[in-house]
């Protein structure tokens, strides 16, 4: 069975209650089957916003909406240990921003946030570049989005960062890393293979640190990161070739909402002709609500490191929880029709609210630096999309599966630029 993700809201849904309840002694193989609808299918069983259960054996709670997030994003809560190791060193790996704590993760992850937001102008620009260019080779035959949009996100990042490589070098590249991302919910050979990609790339961004402080460059985002400093030390090259791929492989995983921008716009053509007279208010709200509506990240986990209360229950130093994103993004104590397409609820909503890369204010929270960054280059792909080369979207499969993570249409979103 296929569960798409602009499913009518069921009938069952009603008020949620207080506390926090049981759902299951093991919810493991509901989650494998539910996929991104996990949280939102408990909640309904409970008739609360939030559960226990266990999964793999390990106690955990899962909550969606306004608390669970104010909850999980103040910083009580550490990464590692949160999420499986085979996942962990596809999307982050030790010693990078997501993994550290107290101090030091607010030291790096300002510098991370001054490169996301500071240089988010330049990286829209170069993606514009880049993907005007692989339209044009692409003219005249059947192209997925998702891989065009990943390739060009690809280029535009080197050269945001600071590396002007061979065509068939960043070709390889774009490759690996979204082998980090297509692959970060695998288990078994698929798995082991995109680590073995992964760990080609930590090496290959070990070189590029090396060789910027043999050369004294400090300029570019390659050149700050090889001369930052933590505590009167540069970062060992491992740790700063980790946070290289950090600033790289987000940019590229943007390249899914890249197609579920397409997606929508196929879907509501009633918002492409908005986008197309002009009005900015109208991109960034279809903006939002693609970030909000489409499936990206499922859910985001932490360990507690002090005791917390949720729901009125008392929870101790240790526990484990998910903060469910699809679900609160999907929540209907938070959202008017949430499984509804509905730009326009943005005229008076807060892009804020959106969880889709995570929870939180400020340098100690745990939320993607590069939200902003992701915002704008969702905003520019509308608009490429809308005023640029002209495309038809032949016959294909355009269904959602929320039990793929993480998940795209099935056919890429194919498109055929004229």
């Amino acid at each position: 069975m296929t569960a798409s993700a602009s499913a009518a809201p069921r009938p069952s849904d009603r008020p949620a209650e207080a506390g926090v309840p049981t759902l299951a002694a093991d919810a493991t193989l509901r989650f494998v089957r539910d996929g991104y609808a996990f949280g939102i299918r408990g909640y309904r069983d409970v008739g609360a916003d939030a559960f226990r259960t266990r999964l793999m054996g390990r106690s955990v709670v899962v909550a969606r909406g306004a608390e669970a997030a104010h909850v999980f994003g103040a910083g009580g809560f550490r990464r590692s240990g949160a999420i499986p190791r085979s996942t962990m060193h596809l999307l982050q790996d030790e010693g990078s921003v997501q993994a550290l704590e107290g101090e030091r993760h607010r030291e790096r992850r300002a510098l991370m946030t001054e490169f996301a937001e500071g240089g988010r102008g330049t990286l829209v620009s170069l993606f514009r570049s880049e993907w005007e260019a692989e339209v044009e080779k692409s003219r005249g035959v059947r192209v997925k989005l998702l891989d065009l949009a990943s390739v060009a996100l690809a280029r535009a990042a080197l050269r945001w960062v600071g590396l002007a490589l061979p065509a068939d070098e960043e070709k390889e590249i774009a490759a690996d890393l979204r082998s980090m991302i297509d692959h970060a919910a695998s288990v078994g050979p698929v798995n082991w293979a995109a680590r073995t990609r992964r760990r080609r790339m930590e090496d290959w961004a070990g070189g590029l640190i090396d060789d910027a402080r043999a050369h004294g460059e400090n300029v570019t985002i390659v050149g700050r990161l090889a001369h930052h400093e933590e505590d009167g030390r540069r970062l060992d090259t491992a740790v700063a070739a980790v946070e290289l791929l950090n600033l790289l492989r987000p940019v590229v995983a943007v390249a899914r909402f890249v197609a579920f921008a397409a997606h929508a716009l196929h879907h509501h053509p009633d918002w492409k002709a908005r986008i197309g007279e002009g009005a900015e208010s109208s991109t960034r709200w279809m903006a939002d609500e693609v970030r909000r509506f489409y499936p990206f990240f499922p859910v985001i986990g932490g360990v507690a490191t002090d005791p917390f209360r949720l729901h009125g229950v008392d929870f101790p130093a240790g526990q484990w929880m998910l903060l469910d994103l699809y679900g609160t993004d999907h929540s209907p104590h938070l959202w008017r029709q949430p499984d509804a397409f509905d730009p326009f609820r943005f005229a008076d909503a807060s892009p804020k609210a959106i969880v889709a890369q995570g929870a939180g204010e400020g340098l100690g929270a745990h939320r993607c630096p590069g939200e902003l960054a992701t915002s704008d280059l969702v905003a520019a792909a509308l608009s490429l999309l809308v005023s640029g080369r002209p495309y038809e979207v032949p016959i294909q499969d355009l269904r959602i599966s929320l039990r793929r993570i993480p998940a795209q249409p099935e056919s890429g979103m194919a498109v055929i630029f004229a």
